[in-house]
């Protein structure tokens, strides 16, 4: 019965993700960032100094870093869409 139930249920998705595929594969990727920024993060996880260089004018040294962390955030849309080819404004 179990087993009848997962089968159900994996073919309801199936159907689901035909009917809305690019709602389904940007839906895919948007559930796995998570994971993704984890593995990325972990080799961070035993730093124990980082050192920041820049260049140009603006702020330097850690009053930097709010704007670098979002700069990566807002190119975050862009790598989606590269990813899925689906505008995530969609």
């Amino acid at each position: 019965a179990r087993a009848q139930a997962e089968a159900a249920q994996a073919a309801a998705k199936a159907e689901a993700f035909a009917k809305y595929r690019e709602a389904a594969v940007v839906d895919m990727v948007l559930q796995r960032l998570p994971q993704v920024a984890e593995a990325v993060a972990q080799p961070l996880l035993g730093t124990r100094r980082v050192t920041l260089v820049a260049g140009g004018s603006g702020d330097i040294g850690v009053a930097r870093l709010p704007g670098e962390v979002l700069d990566v955030v807002t190119r975050l849309p862009a790598a989606v869409e590269a990813l899925t080819g689906v505008p995530v404004a969609q």
